[in-house]
C-alpha cells in the first residue's frame, strides 16, 4: 500500500503559505493517497501533540475519525502505546481517519485534571478546524486506554458540548474514579498508594465534590450520555473489574445503549487475540453509532 509521511515542518509548509497581502491561506492535503502526519501541534507545550492517519478517498462528508487516548495513571505514557490499535483499525476499518495524541500528563501542581481535560479540548478543536484541510468529516469517536479511558467517558460526559462525540471505547478505565476503597489501598503496579496517583491527577487528597465530578460512573445521565463499549480483564490487578461492573450495571439501569466484554485471563493489557476481539468489537459499534 502507497503512503506518505509528513513531518511537523512538512505540514506547516503544505497547510499554509502567505499570500501576497500576507494572509494565511489553507489548502487542503490530497485525499489520493494515505498519509500520515507525525507529531502535529495543537499547542504550545511539547506535549501537546498528535499523529494523524488519513486513508485515501477521504472526504469531510463521510470520512468518520477515531482519537485515541493513551493511558499511564495521568502522569506518564505515550500516543506510541496506542499504535498497536491503531495499526489494527487501519487494517480493519481502512476508510476512517485516526488521531492519535499525546498530552501534558499530570503532576501534582501545574498539570492536574483540568489541564488534560483542556488538551483533550484543544486536540478535539483542532481536528474540527481543519476538517477542511485534512479532508475529514467532524464525527468522532473516542478511544482510551486505562486514565485514557477515563478521559475519555469524562470528555465524552462532561465537555462534549458540541455533539461531535458520538461513540466512546472505554478499555479497562476507572470508571469508578470515586472509589474510596480503591484510593486507599495500595498497588504495587502503580508504585505504591493509590491515593498519591489520585492526588497527582487532582490536584487535592480526597474530596468528594472534587471527586465526585471527574467520575464517569457519577456523571452519566440519560441528557449527556455517548453510546459507550467497555472492555475488561478478569485477572486486571490494576484497575478493579468491579468497576467497569458498576459502570455498566448503571448504563443498564437507566436503559442507555451499551456493550460491556469481560475477557477472561486479561489483564491491564490485552494479548493479540483479545486486542483484535476488541478492536472488532469497537469498530462495529462506532460503525453503528456514527452513522
Amino acid at each position: 500500500m502507497k503512503k506518505i509521511i509528513v513531518s511537523l515542518s512538512i505540514l506547516l509548509a503544505v497547510y499554509g503559505c502567505k499570500t501576497d497581502s500576507g494572509n494565511q491561506e489553507k489548502k487542503q492535503l490530497t485525499s489520493n493517497i494515505d498519509t500520515v502526519l507525525t507529531n502535529i501541534a495543537f499547542g504550545s507545550d511539547a506535549k501537546q501533540v498528535m499523529d494523524i492517519r488519513l486513508p485515501k478517498g477521504r472526504s469531510t462528508d463521510k470520512t468518520k475519525i477515531i482519537i485515541l487516548i493513551h493511558g499511564g495513571a495521568w502522569s506518564g505514557g505515550d500516543k506510541g502505546e496506542m499504535n498497536v490499535f491503531a495499526n489494527l483499525i487501519e487494517k480493519k476499518w481502512p476508510e476512517v481517519a485516526i488521531a492519535n495524541i499525546n498530552y501534558r500528563l499530570a503532576n501534582g501542581s501545574s498539570v492536574i485534571h483540568e489541564q488534560i481535560s483542556e488538551d483533550l479540548n484543544l486536540a478535539v478543536n483542532y481536528l474540527l478546524d481543519s476538517s477542511s484541510v485534512l479532508g475529514i468529516s467532524k464525527d468522532m469517536a473516542m478511544i482510551g486506554a486505562s486514565a485514557g479511558a477515563h478521559l475519555s467517558l469524562l470528555y465524552a460526559y462532561k465537555f462534549n458540548d458540541n455533539h461531535h462525540i458520538k461513540a466512546v471505547s472505554n478499555i479497562f478505565g476507572p470508571s469508578y474514579f470515586a472509589d474510596w476503597s480503591f484510593y486507599n489501598s495500595f498497588n504495587l503496579f502503580l508504585g505504591g498508594n493509590v491515593k498519591e496517583v489520585y492526588k497527582k491527577y487532582t490536584g487535592k487528597y480526597w474530596d468528594s465534590a472534587l471527586y465526585y465530578g471527574l467520575s464517569p460512573y457519577h456523571l452519566v445521565n440519560q441528557d449527556n450520555y455517548v453510546p459507550t463499549i467497555t472492555f475488561h480483564g478478569n485477572i486486571d490487578v490494576i484497575v478493579p473489574i468491579y468497576q467497569s461492573q458498576y459502570f455498566v450495571h448503571k448504563l443498564d439501569s437507566l436503559k442507555l445503549n451499551n456493550k460491556y466484554f469481560e475477557y477472561p485471563g486479561q489483564g491491564h493489557g490485552f494479548n493479540d487475540e483479545y486486542n483484535n476481539k476488541c478492536m472488532d468489537e469497537t469498530i462495529s459499534f462506532f460503525k453503528e453509532n456514527m452513522k
